[in-house]
């Protein structure tokens, strides 16, 4: 029985050798290679963000610009041409006899716009002879040469 208990013993010790050999353990990731994806991925979300600051300050930049040129039309680069507004007429010496149609009032972030017989205008311009006054969500007021006519949207 001797025997057979050291033969055992020497299988088990030659067994626990090879298998060490066999399964070797699994070497480390070297250590720079993630970082230097972590460090990629937060370049990229910063120049994204930069990309995005950007676009939002510079409408912000141009809406004030507008804001304070209300009369001056400075068309953006990328964006097609505005159409001109109605101006002021050459002479207004006597109330034009017209009746004025109220179509619709809407606003923008910068001003308020009517549509008034069929054309659109804000405050300060003219519509068949008439200097558009106060818009507001439901009335256009009117100066038709020192007559004062209201619009509104009720019914």
């Amino acid at each position: 029985m001797s025997i057979i208990n050291e033969a055992l013993k020497k299988t088990e010790e030659y067994l626990q050798k090879n298998s060490a050999k066999d399964n070797p353990l699994p070497p480390k990731p070297s250590g720079p290679k993630p970082y230097i994806l972590y460090i990629l991925i937060l370049l990229a979300g910063l120049a994204l963000g930069n990309f995005i600051f950007n676009l939002l300050s510079y409408k912000i930049q141009t809406t004030q610009t507008s804001k304070k040129n209300a009369n001056a039309v400075t068309p953006a680069t990328n964006s097609p041409p505005l159409p001109a507004l109605p101006s002021q007429p050459a002479e207004e010496t006597k109330p034009v006899e017209t009746s004025f149609v109220l179509n619709g009032i809407f606003f923008s972030d910068e001003d308020g716009y009517a549509l008034v017989n069929n054309q659109i205008v804000r405050e300060d311009d003219y519509v068949d002879g008439a200097k558009v006054g106060l818009i507001t969500a439901n009335t256009v007021k009117l100066d038709n040469a020192g007559q004062t006519i209201t619009l509104t949207t009720a019914r």
